[in-house]
């Protein structure tokens, strides 16, 4: 949907800002919550909780655009593993 939407972008603009809004950033958004109740905690580093979740789902998505071929889960263990590389405690 949401690259139906972003290919749509140029003629109808209010639906392709819908849609981010109500998938990527709305996703994003709780997830930045999330990281900075963790990073509160001490479970992860002091850090830009926006910054860190867009980090974090790069490290989901970009994989999964660029190799449609690969496996979720190799992806999201990976991700998980780079993320607490640079983030984690």
């Amino acid at each position: 949907m949401r690259q139906l939407a972003s290919a749509q972008a140029a003629q109808f603009p209010d639906l392709a800002a819908s849609v981010r809004e109500r998938t990527a950033l709305r996703v994003r958004s709780a997830l930045a919550d999330r990281l900075a109740r963790l990073a509160l905690a001490g479970r992860l580093r002091p850090c830009d909780p926006e910054l860190a979740a867009e980090h974090f789902l790069s490290l989901l998505t970009g994989p999964m655009e660029y190799r449609p071929d690969a496996a979720p889960d190799t992806v999201a263990d990976t991700a998980i593993d780079v993320f607490l590389r640079a983030y984690g405690k």
